[in-house]
């Protein structure tokens, strides 16, 4: 389908195969009792610079920017109506004001894609911790088994066979609902962010399966407390279909919680524990974390009818995840591996995991972002103390906050370890510190570019790392 405007066509591919609406049809979606006159709507839009004639513009405020300040420009590129929050003067369309704009453009999309989620198994994965490894098990076993798959989180999106950039964790409602449309997929297998939940990216969406890996210490900046990260997290559980089904790692003393409020409800809960570790035999390869995430994508894997004998032939032929426990052999028999943990318990975790591994000494690089969560920073430095034999910390993205501000954030925290400002520089001294047997733990940004400018001329850890391999004056 194309639509015209000014001389250019556009191609809408998320809205082939859409029958076309009436704008009474779409507001009844989220219960506007209207008298509008019969418009027919061709399509959903949030972005005002992306308004086709027909489309019905949504303006959502956000952090930088509100958009009601754009509805004129919606309405000059063909706007047929506009759903907003605020008071309005007389358009020359229909102005539609409700109390959330972002609850009504994602049940506007579902309405208009005409509920893609529930023609399709719908996997949803949250937690602070293994979101992204699970779901790359999960898929790893599912298509083994020959179920096509889906993929939504922070490495990538697969659509159809095809990889797509991840602008988030979890795309918002509208891109969420367009893509379940063009899928052709059998199975979505998608992490949850908590930040994706409080914003209602995935409201409407109807779930399977949802999984609960673990919750740490993280994005309190956002949430505030414990308690209030945990219940954004436990809403994912809500949209479980009638007979959908929770799967949990109960050693998580916020899974138990969470495990047992279900059980309360009637909600159908599978749970994962230590034993499930200890009776299994085909993860026993993987380090300990990753059993973890592979148990946990096995439990649905099972329900789904893949045999216990593909589940192992998937976990033997799975080649990980960018960025996630991502070992380097460099010479002189160093490792190093490349993590994006960032919390006290992901430390833990991946420093525990090396050490099973390391015959010599462990060196970790790590730091902290600007504008972030500040009280786990101190959590994180006693867990690197204590798993590793070198702590260094060392800078993330700033994210705004200048050098010297960030220094002064770092004199009050309690360290004894080194401490580099340049990241790059920091892992240059961690390489060059390193002898025979020993790994090199990079944490903090997994496969993820830069987004401060360093001394050494490369824009990821991994890049960094093969950098120094190759400088004659770094000898490995």
């Amino acid at each position: 389908m194309y639509f015209r405007k000014n001389g250019n066509c556009r191609a809408t591919l998320a809205n082939e195969g859409v029958e076309l609406m009436h704008l009474h049809e779409l507001l009844d979606a989220f219960s506007i009792q209207n008298s509008y006159p019969s418009i027919q709507i061709r399509g959903v839009e949030t972005d005002s610079r992306r308004v086709q004639p027909g489309d019905v513009f949504f303006a959502l405020t956000g952090h930088t920017s509100n958009g009601h300040d754009y509805i004129d420009q919606a309405v000059a590129a063909g706007a047929a109506a506009v759903v907003g929050t605020q008071e309005r003067a007389l358009l020359e369309v229909p102005y539609i004001r409700v109390a959330d704009t972002r609850k009504a453009v994602a049940l506007a999309a579902k309405r208009f894609y005409n509920n893609p989620s529930s023609r399709k198994v719908v996997i949803g994965i949250t937690g602070t911790n293994g979101k992204t490894t699970t779901s790359f098990l999960l898929r790893e076993m599912l298509e083994q088994a020959g179920k096509r798959c889906a993929l939504f989180g922070t490495v990538h999106y697969v659509i159809n066979g095809k990889t797509l950039p991840s602008p988030n964790t979890t795309p918002d409602s509208l891109q969420f609902q367009r893509l379940l449309h063009e899928s052709e997929d059998d199975v979505v297998i998608m992490e949850v962010s908590s930040h994706g939940i409080d914003q209602l990216r995935i409201e409407g969406i109807e779930f399977d399966f949802a999984v609960f890996t673990n919750l740490d210490q993280d994005h309190l900046d956002y949430h505030g407390t414990m308690e209030a990260y945990f219940e954004v997290k436990s809403r994912l559980f809500n949209q479980l279909k009638t007979e959908g089904t929770a799967v949990i790692w109960k050693e998580d003393v916020w899974g138990s919680r969470l495990s047992d409020q279900l059980k309360t409800r009637g909600v159908r809960v599978l749970e994962v524990d230590k034993r499930n570790l200890e009776d299994s035999s085909q993860s026993h390869h993987l380090p300990f974390h990753n059993r973890i995430n592979a148990e946990l994508a096995a439990t649905i894997a099972i329900q789904m009818g893949c045999s216990k004998e593909g589940i192992q032939q998937a976990l033997h032929s799975f080649q990980g995840v960018p960025g996630r426990f991502e070992v380097i052999l460099v010479s002189n028999d160093i490792h190093v591996v490349i993590d994006y943990a960032h919390t006290a318990d992901a430390f833990n975790q991946v420093l525990s995991s090396v050490r099973n591994l390391a015959e010599g000494r462990i060196l970790h690089v790590f730091g902290f972002r600007g504008n972030r969560d500040a009280s786990k920073r101190q959590a994180m430095i006693d867990a690197s103390l204590k798993g590793s034999d070198l702590s260094i910390l060392t800078s993330d993205d700033r994210n705004g906050v200048s050098q010297l501000e960030m220094e002064n954030q770092l004199d009050a925290l309690e360290f004894t370890g080194k401490r580099i400002q340049d990241r790059t520089e920091a892992i240059r001294f961690a390489l060059e510190q390193a002898s025979s047997g020993d790994w090199v733990v990079i944490t903090g940004k997994g496969n993820e570019p830069y987004k401060d400018d360093y001394e050494a001329p490369c824009q990821s850890d991994r890049k960094t790392v093969e950098w120094y391999q190759k400088q004659e004056k770094i000898k490995l």
